[in-house]
């Protein structure tokens, strides 16, 4: 991990440390005040639980950064901590509205992962003839989903200002020669819990090799808007600058008055506070390569998580963690709450191999005993929990040469909208393991039932399943008739491929209203400090459901970070 000379000193206290993980059934976490810290101990050890009054240790603030430490001070109206997509957004919004604003990274440059970018209704939709999205029954259906967990307000303003968001970025983009298409999407029919409406857009260049790769060109815009903040705007940007912690009142840390101002080490190690007479934005991503507070906040992922590798402010697409949570400890610093609601994971999509899009291997799919546990012709993310539930965490697909003709559409992920593979595409590709999905092939089912570990008694789940698609109708889980594609001796060669769900991030964190405003304990806005992306709190809830493709970087880091830029400038805010 890149650190600043003098940053262990100053994160001194607040490191990840084995008493602050769950261990043997019992919690044990380290408190502010030594006194009450030694009796909390005891307590835990005597119950082996917490007590109410226990801290864990990303919750205790460290020790405050001495003023004579400050090296430099450099003074704007807008302070943005983290070169992603939300901040980069962020320092556009505030920069066209006129407001001065610097941007601090520990990164080494702009930062993405992936590339589908929701967004209701824009002109590329329009120019392809897609519809705008009904939010009437769609965001009803949406609420039932995160089971009410959420904030609507803040759905419901993505829905208001997304056209104009979007056709935002898309005008940026045009300008640098990047063009706009939209991704592929499940097929299901509007009406179905599953529907996912057409609206994720993707960026390209027309010298990439586009086909299968639309939903991971979110670099192209990153980079251009980084270099629009800096040439164009004047944003003042400086990466490979970490931040440690936010001010308060005046004070590192503290816990009354406003937030103006973010104390951070810049490469070489010195102090550098970066003060924001209007706002702080903080856009440091996720928390899922922080071990305590997954084991805290989403413990059941955490066997999904690796916490052995150094933290790499410039990754991109990976599974098993990404960012150490030091947004939302700052801000816990200075009198934060954490959000109400259960905090929600992004599961890695077991399309395996998906018919469609964000979906799950709509075919037979059985747990590590040969039995079937589901039914299959659900979106990846339900798909993702409901594999976390059963034994290993671990689905085993088998399927017949016969569902290549038999279903379909066979579209894909990061492919334009429309795509679609032809039934000798689709058997080349499993023939292939195209998508390193660990495919194997046999001349039996019971070879290939062998060859994924079952034990030999799943050839009766196989043929129960056959009985059921026979008769068309699925008695056990009630999937619809035409994802019932017998299995039979005559429908091979045969197929099989396992899978076991992956952590792509953590989302959410502390409170936050409407207006991106940071909450505290009594839900009142904490002056002068908002925060955007994968911080936002209470806009998910439980499994991100991928029912919007793209919706996090297009309500949270693209919608939203927008909209906070137009209302600070505005003064509304003040």
């Amino acid at each position: 991990m890149k650190k600043g000379i003098d940053r262990r000193a100053f994160l001194k206290g607040a490191a990840f440390a084995g008493a602050g993980m769950v261990a043997a059934g019992s919690l044990s976490a380290c408190s502010p005040n030594a006194e009450s810290a030694d009796n909390a101990d005891a307590a835990a050890s005597e119950t082996g639980v917490n007590s109410a009054q226990q801290k864990w240790n990303f919750e205790v603030a460290p020790e405050a950064i001495a003023e004579n430490s400050i090296k430099e001070t450099v003074e704007s109206e807008v302070v943005i901590v983290g070169a992603g997509m939300s901040g980069l957004c962020a320092a556009a919004s505030c920069a066209e509205e006129g407001l001065k604003v610097v941007l601090i990274a520990a990164s080494d440059g702009p930062v993405s992962r992936g590339g589908s970018n929701n967004g209701v209704y824009s002109t590329v939709m329009e120019e392809r003839g897609l519809s705008r999205m009904d939010p009437t029954w769609f965001y009803r259906m949406q609420y039932a989903a995160n089971g009410g967990n959420f904030k609507p307000e803040l759905w419901y303003k993505f829905y208001n200002n997304s056209e104009e968001a979007i056709n935002w970025i898309i005008d940026i983009a045009a300008k640098a020669g990047i063009k706009t298409t939209i991704e592929s999407g499940p097929a299901y029919k509007e009406g179905d819990p599953m529907y996912t409406p057409a609206a994720a857009h993707a960026f390209y260049k027309d010298d990439a090799e586009l086909t299968g790769a639309v939903g991971t060109g979110e670099g192209y815009i990153a980079e251009e808007l980084a270099r629009y903040i800096v040439e164009d705007l004047g944003v003042d940007v400086r990466y490979r600058v970490h931040a440690e912690q936010l001010v308060r009142g005046g004070k590192p840390n503290g816990t009354d008055g406003r937030v103006d101002a973010v104390l951070a080490t810049d490469a070489d190690g010195n102090v550098v506070k970066f003060v924001g007479t209007k706002a702080v934005i903080m856009g440091a991503g996720d928390f899922s390569h922080n071990e305590d507070m997954m084991a805290r906040y989403c413990p059941e992922a955490l066997e999904l998580c690796d916490f052995t590798t150094d933290i790499d402010y410039n990754i991109g697409i990976a599974m098993g963690g990404l960012m150490p949570g030091e947004g939302q400890q700052m801000e816990t610093w200075v009198g934060a709450a954490w959000q109400k609601a259960p905090n929600n994971i992004m599961l890695g999509r077991p399309n395996l191999p998906g018919d469609q899009p964000y979906t799950s291997h709509t075919g037979l799919m059985v747990d590590k005993n040969g039995n079937r546990f589901m039914n299959e012709d659900v979106l990846g993310g339900f798909a993702c929990a409901t594999i976390m539930n059963i034994p290993d965490k671990t689905a085993y697909c088998i399927w017949g040469q016969n569902r290549a003709e038999a279903g379909g559409p066979w579209g894909a992920i990061n492919y334009q909208e429309g795509e679609y593979f032809t039934t000798e595409e689709v058997i080349k590709r499993w023939d292939e393991d195209a998508d390193g999905f660990g495919i194997v092939k046999a001349d039996t089912r019971e070879e290939v039932i062998e060859a994924l570990g079952l034990p030999a008694e799943t050839i009766e789940t196989v043929e129960r399943y056959n009985e059921m698609c026979k008769a068309g109708v699925d008695t056990d889980y009630y999937k619809n008739a035409d994802k019932l594609i017998s299995i039979g001796e005559e429908d091979g060669p045969f197929y099989g491929a396992s899978f076991t769900p992956g952590l792509l991030t953590s989302l959410g964190g502390n409170r936050s209203d409407e207006h991106l405003r940071v909450l505290d304990a009594e839900d009142n806005p904490i002056e002068g400090l908002y925060h955007v992306g994968c911080m936002i709190g209470n806009f998910y809830s439980g499994t991100y459901t991928y029912a919007m493709e793209g919706m996090n970087y297009g309500a949270c880091c693209i919608t939203l970070p927008y909209c906070l830029g137009k209302e600070l400038a505005s003064g509304e805010l003040d």
